[in-house]
């Protein structure tokens, strides 16, 4: 009797493993289906359904896995929900419209869930965990929404697209600052804003910016300028929230905003045909809108800005003869910046990029400062650097393919950081021994903004509706490998895990770190809810994977609040971290807490209330960042409202002073403190400016010889270099 039950066990065990590989196949048989044509993909479906069909029949002596478990429950179960649907029509208010679909990824997304969840008794009801739940079934067998119910997502958002961008009647297109204004303007852009957004070539721009400062008699064409008022706008919002002593009310981001329409963003912009410098403006607006929490419009923008790019081939490797290594470089960085920002705004909206990784062959980033190969091509002779090209060309293309299992993926199309002939287990062998730059810092960055893409498009894509939540475990598995591959290739000078004595590097470290902790979030984000009563018969393993996901996703929460201070000093944050996106990674980590406290922290089994309190520090942050930032103050009012509301679920309320302080409703008016303690103009400061600004006519634009390496040059440019030559630049001072 017992040999025939150690055998029976046997085939059970056997057959649970079977099981398990074929769920495995058929995932992956699914994530095929969406990539081959439409023949090939009826065949899959038929293999699919035929596959069903003999499993449904079982083994004869051998027990049928119960229903309910991981293997059987679709991946909508978790918070995937509602992935492939919207609860609203968009189209219908002012409102609706300039908030615009957020994603199951976005943190507006999840404070609507937070909101749902407040509303109703959730211990004594379904899973609650997006838009639309478990109301009845529709026509198409998605569940249905009730009137009372319903809340529409401009309800949830903190952005600001709402806000008019009218061009006031005082602007003048040619009005440019005092030199010592814009100086202290384009330092404050170079500085805290280039090394992560590289879109200007640098060396080549405070070339021609020095010129034209320096010979009033020069002219260009209106492009330039609004690239000009454009970084000033973006270093005015900068120097504002650092409350820099020289900032007045002249220098105002929306003076200088409004310039930079007037000059490359007018009624004849989107009919002009695509050229680097006009690239330039559309990612720069875009650039400006997000860090101003025009979250809407950026992603608009920048949705352009990427059109444009694929339109000249940026997004491809360069072989074009005629252009400096150094030139085709700084072709890459500007295409990686417009990605990099692209899947941020993917990140924050919820929404699909505009283009597909495996559709770039764009190397990455070469890890080196821009000075050091714009005035000689010696840097790139080197052999490390040469494999550093190569491979870099592999990795940039190969994030679509990173997760297919099939021998029929050529071997070509693997990432190098799957490959350990080109990455060692702890770190890049090709940037060993690499001195620490601001490019090896952007290489990371988009190395990071490559595998966020990856994590969104196999987590929150509308093809996880059809794939069994063990295959959305195994994929959340893989993710979270390549994940950590990332953090422990970091140099050491960028490891934001340990404590660092040096300052240079400082929001570097902050950068990467925010961006790691959101990715961890996002990637854990779906187990962050109840699955008893959907899946009842879950395996014990599977239990231990869905909880330990749900507490790496609070610890990622808890990580990013830890990042800062308990006292709270913005001027300082500001200075120190990236500074464009603070907000929403507050939002993100606040409103993750939010989550677990709203179901009673019944995932964080330590004490709910230390969570209580963490989540009082980002509002206290928020709080007070509300003085200069309209995005803070929404945030803090939101924020505050729904805390309120699920502190008592762990026995617990939050301190009043970090209550809202007037109607739920509506935006208390606060003035931005200055440096002498007196308010400003207000968020957006509509006053003329001062009369020491210097206006230039335009007039006849120079016309540039050629078409030079990277932009339509002030000046012309040498054909072998090129790059502006020493007798141009003499003859342009003669022209004065």
């Amino acid at each position: 009797m017992r040999a025939l039950q150690a055998a029976q066990n046997k085939v059970q065990r056997e057959y649970n493993s079977m099981a398990a590989r074929v769920s495995e196949y058929e995932a992956l048989l699914q994530d095929l289906g969406h990539r081959v044509c439409e023949v090939d993909k009826a065949i899959i479906q038929r293999v699919l359904n035929k596959d069903k069909q003999d499993m449904s029949s079982g083994l004869d002596g051998v027990e049928k896995e119960p229903s309910g478990t991981e293997r059987q429950v679709p991946g909508r179960q978790g918070s995937m929900e509602s992935l492939d649907c919207v609860n609203e029509d968009l189209n219908r208010t002012a409102t609706s419209r300039a908030t615009g679909f957020m994603g199951k990824n976005s943190e507006v997304s999840w404070l609507g869930q937070v909101r749902e969840r407040t509303d109703h008794s959730y211990d004594n009801q379904d899973e609650r965990d997006g838009p639309g739940m478990n109301f009845g079934s529709g026509a198409d067998g998605m569940p249905e929404k009730g009137p009372a119910d319903f809340h529409a997502v401009s309800e949830s958002t903190y952005h600001c697209d709402d806000i008019s961008l009218h061009v006031p009647d005082h602007v003048q297109a040619y009005q440019l600052p005092p030199r010592a204004i814009a100086d202290l303007l384009l330092s404050c852009y170079l500085e805290s804003v280039h090394p992560a957004f590289p879109i200007l070539g640098k060396t080549t721009f405070v070339r021609q910016y020095q010129a034209y400062y320096d010979n009033p008699a020069l002219r260009t064409g209106p492009l330039w300028l609004a690239v000009l008022n454009l970084l000033f706008a973006i270093a005015a919002r900068y120097s504002r929230l650092v409350r820099a002593e020289w900032i007045t009310r002249a220098d105002d981001e929306h003076t200088y905003f409004s310039r930079a329409r007037l000059l490359g963003l007018g009624a004849d912009a989107l009919w002009a045909h695509g050229e680097l410098q006009r690239l330039q403006v559309t990612g720069l607006t875009s650039f400006y809108l997000m860090a101003t929490n025009q979250i809407n419009r950026a992603f608009a923008m920048n949705g352009i800005a990427v059109r444009q790019a694929l339109t000249l081939g940026l997004n491809l490797r360069n072989q074009d003869r005629t252009l400096s290594d150094s030139s085709k470089e700084i072709r890459y960085r500007v295409w990686w910046a417009i990605a990099v920002t692209e899947r941020t705004l993917s990140v924050m909206t919820g929404r699909p990029t505009s283009f597909a990784g495996s559709d770039c062959s764009a190397p990455l980033p070469v890890p080196l400062d821009e000075e050091s190969f714009m005035l000689s091509n010696e840097p790139y002779k080197t052999p490390a650097v040469n494999q550093l090209r190569r491979t870099s060309t592999a990795e940039s293309r190969s994030t679509d393919m990173s997760f297919a299992t099939s021998s029929s993926v050529s071997s070509r199309h693997k990432s190098p950081s799957d490959s350990s002939t080109l990455k060692s287990p702890g770190g890049d062998t090709e940037v060993d021994n690499v001195a620490p730059n601001i490019g090896l810092f952007f290489l990371y960055v988009a190395k990071l903004s490559a595998l966020n893409d990856d994590i969104l498009r196999h987590l929150y894509r509308p093809p996880v509706l059809d794939q069994s939540w063990a295959s959305v475990q195994s994929m959340r598995s893989k993710c979270h490998e390549r994940l950590e591959r990332w953090r422990l290739a970091l140099p050491a000078i960028f490891d934001f895990t340990k404590s660092q004595q040096d300052r240079e590097y400082s929001r570097a470290r902050m950068c990467l770190a925010f961006s790691y902790y959101s990715s961890m979030m996002i990637m854990n984000r779906p187990f962050l809810c109840k699955m008893e009563r959907k899946m009842p018969n879950e395996s014990e393993r599977g239990r231990g994977i869905d909880q330990a996901n749900a507490v790496s996703c609070i610890s990622a929460a808890r990580s990013v609040i830890d990042l800062l201070p308990d006292q709270p000093n913005p001027v300082g944050m500001y200075e120190e971290t990236p500074w464009w996106n603070m907000v929403h990674h507050l939002m993100q980590a606040v409103t993750i807490l939010m989550l677990e406290l709203s179901v009673g922290a019944t995932h964080w089994r330590n004490s709910g209330k230390e969570l209580l309190h963490m989540a009082e520090k980002a509002v206290r942050w928020l709080q007070a960042m509300s003085s200069d930032d309209m995005a803070a103050s929404r945030a803090w009012r939101l924020s505050s409202e729904l805390l309120q509301k699920v502190a008592p679920r762990v026995g617990g309320r939050i301190d009043d002073r970090l209550r809202w302080p007037g109607p739920l409703d509506q935006d208390v008016p606060m003035e931005p403190a200055t440096q002498d303690g007196s308010g400003s103009s207000g968020y957006f400061p509509l006053s003329p400016i001062s009369g020491d600004y210097t206006e230039y006519e335009p007039v006849t634009t120079w016309e540039p010889l050629m078409f030079t390496s990277y932009d339509n040059y002030l000046f012309g440019s040498d054909p072998s270099t090129g790059q502006a030559s020493p007798s141009q630049l003499h003859q342009a001072q003669r022209r004065k």
